[in-house]
């Protein structure tokens, strides 16, 4: 939500709240120019701890949220249903917590979609399996959530651990969710980049920047916001949205904790890899990514159309 607003996008941001925890995030977002609907419940905001190595390796600690009541999450609902009419996108993330049921994400997707909206759902495990069900418009598993959703379903298996297999495997997988589901697959790799499957077959590869990691926490929801934006509130390519993405998360994994990119460091980071200063990548043509009539490396002009989401 927050990288939404910052890319200029108006939008609605519906959670659950309650605790310490919940009183500071409810402060942050609101002092974002984000329009709140929260339902407090009795058991609070959880807190995920990520802990990087010098190495760069991550061991993330996460609590379970909830337990929450039939009553806290039909005030949800109500909200969401309130908020979520002029909305364009609407992006259902996170995981799900205790005592909400499995298919409330596939419930959310069928009201989105039947409402004429553009549907991204980003979770994973059997929210994911139950939620596909009601074929959202993109999902953006990572590997390891990709994997796990080819052994719920039976679709593939495990990935092999060499890379050039590995590759040519998660690709295959992509391709079997997105002719199954009606769905725009996209796998992000961490540092060996993405690949997007359309519902039309189409595959598109993207290598990551190399940049020095620092913090993991919301560079996937910062990729995906980015790519949204692109996307949807502009209209570029797929191509060039998943560039956007690539610069979005990117930006965000070069700050410490929570700490979120400025358009300007996006913007930056998109031009370093349509023209890169770095020779060892090929610099990409400008034909491929432009669109009549704007220079494609500018983030800024994302920012100047109003999205509701």
């Amino acid at each position: 939500a927050k990288i939404f607003s910052l890319l200029g996008d108006e939008v609605d941001f519906c959670t659950f709240t309650g605790g310490p925890f919940g009183a500071v995030c409810d402060g942050l977002t609101a002092g974002e120019g984000i329009t709140l609907h929260t339902v407090p419940t009795a058991a609070g905001v959880r807190t995920n701890t990520k802990i990087i190595d010098g190495d760069g390796v991550c061991t993330e600690f996460n609590e379970a949220g909830g337990p929450v009541t039939a009553e806290e999450l039909a005030l949800l609902k109500t909200e969401l249903l309130r908020c979520c009419g002029k909305a364009q996108v609407l992006s259902i993330c996170g995981s799900l917590p205790q005592g909400v049921e499995k298919d409330v994400y596939k419930v959310f997707t069928e009201f989105g979609k039947s409402t004429g909206k553009r549907v991204v759902l980003d979770c994973d495990g059997e929210a994911l399996v139950l939620g596909l069900e009601a074929n959202p418009d993109i999902i953006k598993p990572n590997e390891y959530e990709l994997e796990n959703l080819g052994l719920s379903t039976g679709l593939f298996g495990k990935f092999s651990t060499d890379p050039e297999e590995r590759l040519k495997e998660v690709t295959e997988a992509c391709v079997k969710v997105a002719e199954k589901y009606k769905t725009t697959v996209i796998c992000t790799r961490g540092g060996d980049g993405s690949v997007l499957v359309n519902p039309d077959g189409k595959i598109i590869f993207r290598e990551s920047m190399k940049v020095r990691l620092i913090g993991f926490s919301g560079a996937g929801d910062t990729f995906l916001s980015g790519y949204i934006a692109a996307r949807f509130d502009k209209g570029f390519t797929e191509e060039y949205a998943l560039i956007c993405a690539t610069a979005a998360g990117a930006s965000k994994v070069v700050l410490e904790g929570s700490e979120l990119p400025e358009a300007t460091d996006i913007d930056e980071a998109i031009d370093d890899i349509i023209r890169p200063k770095n020779k060892e990548f090929k610099e990409i043509p400008i034909e491929e990514t432009i669109l009549e009539g704007i220079e494609p490396w500018n983030i800024k002009k994302i920012c100047h159309s109003k999205t509701k989401k």
